[in-house]
Formats: C-alpha cells, sequence, structure tokens
C-alpha cells in the first residue's frame, strides 16, 4: 500500500470541497448493497509442499455516501465477517508473521476477521453520466482471529496449541479503491467497485495484504 498515494488523494477531496460546492447541486445521499469476493494473503508465508490455502470468501457490502458537494462525499460501510484457512501437513516448520511455528500432525489454520467498518472520501469526477467513474480513501477497522484445529499439536512462539484461538490481532489502517457505477434510472444503479488495502498490527507484526471486488445496488435516498 503506498501510504503517500492515500495522503495525496485526501489532500487533493479536500481542497476541492469549496470550489466543487459552488459549481453544482449537491447530490442526494446514496446506500449500496452488494456481495464482494474477498482476497486475503496473511497466511501466504505457510506456503509449501503439500499445504493448501483457501484465501478466497464471498462477503456482504454496504455503505452510505452523504455528498458535501456534487463530487465530494463522506463514505462509510461495513464489510461482513470472513474466513480464510490453511491445511498444514504432518511434522511442518517455519515462520508466521515473524514468530516461527511447527506441527505434530496434520492440522488447519484459519483466520477469522470480524466485521470490518469503513469510514473515508468518495470523489465522483463525472456528475450524472450513464457511466460514472469515482475514487475512495479512507480507513478500515478490522480484528482478526487465528485458530488452530484439527488432531495434530501447534508449537507457535515456544508455546503448543490445539483447537484453540492461538492468535488475536486487530487494527485500523488505510484502504484505497476504484469504482464505476451504471445508472439504471434516476434513482438506481448498479456500482463495481475495487478495494486494496495492507496493514500491518503492532501485536505480533501480523500482515494482513486485503483486496476486493464487489458487485452492488446502488439508490439514491
Amino acid at each position: 500500500m503506498n501510504n503517500k498515494l492515500i495522503s495525496a488523494l485526501m489532500f487533493i477531496f479536500l481542497i476541492n470541497i469549496p470550489y466543487l460546492s459552488l459549481a453544482h447541486e449537491v447530490s442526494k445521499p446514496t446506500f449500496t448493497i452488494g456481495a464482494m469476493q474477498i482476497n486475503d494473503n496473511a497466511l501466504d508465508v505457510l506456503i509449501g509442499p503439500d499445504v493448501k490455502i483457501d484465501n478466497s470468501h464471498i462477503v456482504a457490502y454496504l455503505t452510505v455516501s452523504y455528498y458535501v458537494s456534487p463530487s465530494l462525499a463522506f463514505e462509510s460501510g461495513v464489510i461482513s465477517s470472513s474466513e480464510f484457512s490453511a491445511s498444514l501437513p504432518n511434522n511442518e516448520s517455519g515462520a508466521l508473521h515473524g514468530k516461527s511455528y511447527s506441527t505434530n500432525g496434520a492440522l488447519t489454520i484459519t483466520a477469522k476477521t470480524d466485521t470490518s467498518y469503513l469510514f473515508g472520501l468518495k470523489y465522483n469526477p463525472s456528475i450524472n453520466k450513464t457511466i460514472d467513474f469515482y475514487g475512495k480513501a479512507g480507513l478500515i477497522f478490522w480484528a482478526t482471529d487465528f485458530i488452530v484445529n484439527g488432531s495434530g499439536i501447534l508449537t507457535y512462539n515456544g508455546s503448543t496449541y490445539n483447537s484453540k484461538n492461538f492468535l488475536k490481532v486487530d487494527g485500523s489502517d488505510p484502504y484505497i479503491g476504484l469504482g464505476l457505477s451504471y445508472k439504471i434510472n434516476k434513482n438506481t444503479s448498479l456500482a463495481f467497485d475495487y478495494l486494496s488495502t495492507a496493514a500491518t498490527s503492532d501485536q505480533g507484526g501480523v500482515a494482513i495484504d486485503l483486496s476486493g471486488y464487489s458487485l452492488s445496488w446502488m439508490r439514491n435516498f
């Protein structure tokens, strides 16, 4: 994630508020609801022979946008909980998020992310077009539990675990997104978004590399 790019985009959004608000009538608030395919590479460090990783999940995606000018809106959103897993064979070892691990017996490590919340800015330079393009940037608030299950034993950072939570982390990190909407009628559109974030928690150095594509139904209030 390029934090300098996000900072630049947010600065551009903010300095344009007074000019954009004078140019046109402010748009109505909008509500979107849809599905998002999330890809999370948090478990990719476990990749190896006979290791099976499932790092994709379909989740619900909702946003509400409140316009302060025709082109600029504050946006809040919710991404429903997700789950990613890695199946490890017997006698596997390596490093997971900066700490050593080893397995005694086959087991599965699951990363369960709670409902995540977003708050940011949405910039739409094309106003009242059949096809509108927009960009967005802000913060995502997340929390993830790492859980081990199976017949084996996981040794992680010097402690042993079996069928229990061995690591819990959370954070708030910048995201950036692009999207387009297709207007069906005056108040209804279909929207396609791409979101991406890269986060590193201070708790254990856990790296979360998250991206997702969403298809949503958009409605003006």
